[in-house]
């Protein structure tokens, strides 16, 4: 194998591809990245059998061949050179990365139990082409409020939907939900397919630097093509829960205000806040307050008056205040609306005036 490349288009490749491989699994090469020169066309591939991607190398082919490389040296080596223009080539079961500044030679794996990448082929399943920017507004506005256990796999991951013209991200642990649509100029559209959360901050990487993503959804894996490449993930085979159920319709009591006021009350809040992270909210319709509390017997107390437009009655509630910061860190607007639906039940927290985040959090009975 030989080829020329710009350290440039070899640092992003490696990048994206050396944080899917797994250092940890009993098969080396799963620990590598594979680099397939063939023809005219050079790829870097890594796979964790849970996620796999292929990134295009934009080089000039010399030489065809092919070599596994331990994916964490590579992207060592690469983040460190100054070397504008590399050649890579292979001289036994090395790598020499020859470069104006020196020349670097790293130790090859054998490629032959490395497996074939598995995608979505052009044509199968439900495919849909949408904007990148849009795409992973949905994916980062949700991401966080999937759940970190893998008891419940559907609980811990990402369910999208394509349909009518919008795309619909939804995440639960079943403490909170995160819910997002955004428009979609397109006709095409793909039922509800789950994607495991932990892969979104790959596939997020994967993509960013495109324009448009193309999505396919196939049997039991769901591709994401852009210029870069692809990356597919394992989707989860089962139904995710029926959430429009439990968002209220009705409400006892709102309060609209600044997402910068309540950003800055709420992080002050969780300094004081107790073991359980909890905040007492105050909707006083009555008195026109908006008033959060949280006193830790070790830190301290403190209280807060937001300013705020209030209707319905008088309210007393208690929520955990870290999914309420972490809701306020995805807001895009600059107001925000909290809803609660009575005592005991769930508050509802929009993005004003687009209305299309919506977040629910669960009380703390205590």
């Amino acid at each position: 194998m030989k080829i020329e490349i710009l350290r440039e288009n070899l640092e992003k490749a490696v990048a994206i591809a050396s944080k899917v491989s797994n250092k940890n699994l009993s098969l080396p090469v799963f620990g590598c990245v594979v680099i397939v020169v063939e023809g005219d066309r050079a790829v870097l591939r890594a796979t964790n059998l849970d996620l796999s991607v292929e990134v295009i190398l934009k080089a000039k082919i010399i030489q065809d061949g092919i070599i596994a490389i331990p994916a964490h040296i590579l992207a060592q080596t690469t983040s460190a050179l100054t070397n504008q223009k590399l050649l890579l080539k292979t001289s036994g079961n090395n790598l020499i990365i020859d470069g104006e500044r020196g020349t670097t030679s790293i130790s090859l794996i054998d490629p032959s139990e490395f497996p074939t990448l598995s995608y979505v082929k052009d044509g199968v399943g439900s495919s849909a082409t949408l904007p990148v920017r849009e795409f992973i507004t949905a994916l980062k506005s949700v991401s966080f409020a999937a759940s970190t256990s893998s008891v419940k796999p559907e609980l811990s991951s990402i369910s999208l939907t394509l349909e009518k013209g919008e795309l619909v991200a939804v995440a639960t642990d079943s403490f909170r939900l995160a819910e997002i649509k955004i428009p979609i100029k397109t006709k095409n559209s793909f039922n509800s397919v789950l994607i495991p959360a932990r892969n979104v901050p790959d596939i997020l990487r994967a993509i960013e630097s495109g324009v448009d993503v193309e999505v396919r959804v196939g049997d039991n894996q769901c591709s994401f093509i852009s210029d870069f490449g692809h990356i597919t993930s394992r989707t989860i085979d089962g139904s995710f829960p029926d959430y429009q159920a439990i968002i209220p319709r009705d409400y006892v009591a709102s309060a609209t205000c600044l997402k910068e006021d309540a950003s800055r009350a709420f992080r002050k809040i969780s300094i004081f806040t107790d073991s359980f992270n909890q905040v007492h909210i105050s909707l006083k319709t009555s008195e026109k307050t908006f008033t959060v509390r949280a006193v830790n017997a070790s830190v301290g107390e403190t209280v807060d008056h937001i300013p705020a437009v209030l209707e319905g009655e008088d309210i007393d509630i208690n929520f955990n205040a870290k999914y309420i910061v972490d809701a306020l860190s995805i807001v895009a607007g600059d107001s925000v609306t909290f809803s609660v639906a009575g005592a005991g039940k769930p508050m509802v927290m929009n993005d004003v005036p687009s209305k299309g985040f919506t977040y629910l959090v669960m009380p703390m009975n205590r």
